[in-house]
This record gives structure tokens, C-alpha cells and sequence, in this order.
């Protein structure tokens, strides 16, 4: 009985590693639209990132390759929005590739960055309303220049701090690994002692 126990043991733990293995080395990829470029970041953690990765562009509805480009040494690589994109009005499907076997994909919609000018109608605001001297009324529009620069710049920390969760270390599935790794180690020296005693 004492060896049933000591062999289910061992088996629960061989799956539990089994499942560690698989996702112990998960790439991740974030991207998002930063001007008219977009911005990638990759990485197998926080702090492990993607050294010359593959990123490769798609039109995400014909599968037509667009650029392919290589991580640097942070795991980022930006490119500027293809023309050919904004004229078809693409969903941008990114890939990437960091060898091994590694592979992640992250989706722009051309929504996220085929937005044009925003209107500038006083009534809705209120005509006595303060405009700040960063923004210029250009035609019935704001001068959407400095509202992108503006936007651009507050959003920057929450960019990085979504691409910092989106990268955020171990996960429930690798916790248990390495403590079913802990036990089918004990459970492999309980049958060693056990067999030695026989």
C-alpha cells in the first residue's frame, strides 16, 4: 500500500512538472499604437526579455505579410503604421517568433490608430470654456498635433505599466509546477529508502 501511495505520488508530480515545462518559458508580446507608429514589447518576464525576436506584420484578414523587423535588447522593436494599412484600413496582426519554438501574436485594430482629427464645436463645451494655450482651434478642429503629443505623454506609464502585468512573472500553473517538482523529488527518495529497506 505504502508503495501505491509513494508511486501516485510520483505521478501527480511527473504531470504537474510536465504542465511547468510547457509554460515556464511563455513568450509574451504587447504592442500598441504610439503616434503614427506602433510599439512592442516582449518578453518571457519582467525581467527576461526578448533579445533580436522576429516580428513579423500581417494584414489580419488576407494574411498578406506588411514588414518584419527584430527585437532589441529591451524586447522592443516600433515601426511606423504602413500607408498601405491606413489606406485599406487594416487589422494589424503582429507575430512573434523568439526561436525555439517560442511564438505570441497580439492584434491592432485599424481603429486604434485610423482615428482622424477630433471636432472642436464650442457649444458642447461651452463658449466662455478655457482652452489651454497648447491647443490651437485649427478649421473647426483642435490642432490634433498637440493632443496626440499631450495624450501620448500621459499614457506613456500606463503603456509601460500594462506591458509590465501583461508580463507579470509566474503564474498559478508554474507555481504548482515547482511544487509538484519539490514532491516527486521527496516522493523519488521515499521509494529509493523504501527499496533500500526491502
Amino acid at each position: 500500500m505504502r508503495q501505491l501511495i509513494i508511486v501516485v505520488c510520483i505521478a501527480m508530480a511527473a504531470t504537474l512538472c510536465m504542465a511547468a515545462v510547457s509554460s515556464a518559458h511563455k513568450v509574451n508580446l504587447f504592442a500598441y499604437v504610439d503616434g503614427d507608429s506602433i510599439a512592442t514589447d516582449s518578453g518571457y518576464s519582467r525581467s527576461k526579455r526578448v533579445h533580436n525576436g522576429s516580428i513579423e506584420v500581417y494584414d489580419a484578414a488576407s494574411g498578406k505579410q506588411l514588414l518584419t523587423g527584430r527585437t532589441d535588447d529591451n524586447g522592443k522593436f516600433d515601426f511606423k503604421i504602413p500607408e498601405e494599412a491606413r489606406a485599406k484600413r487594416m487589422d494589424l496582426r503582429l507575430v512573434l517568433k523568439a526561436g525555439s519554438g517560442h511564438q505570441a501574436e497580439w492584434v491592432i485594430h485599424y481603429a486604434e490608430y485610423g482615428a482622424g482629427p477630433v471636432p472642436f464645436i464650442p457649444e458642447e463645451i461651452g463658449m466662455d470654456a478655457q482652452i489651454p494655450a497648447s491647443v490651437t482651434p485649427v478649421a473647426g478642429t483642435l490642432d490634433t498635433a498637440a493632443v496626440e503629443a499631450i495624450v501620448r505623454r500621459e499614457l506613456g506609464p500606463v503603456k509601460q505599466m500594462l506591458a509590465e502585468m501583461h508580463d507579470s512573472g509566474p503564474g498559478m500553473t508554474e507555481i504548482l509546477g515547482g511544487i509538484g517538482y519539490i514532491i516527486g523529488l521527496f516522493g523519488i527518495v521515499a521509494y529509493m529508502k523504501s527499496k533500500q529497506s526491502n
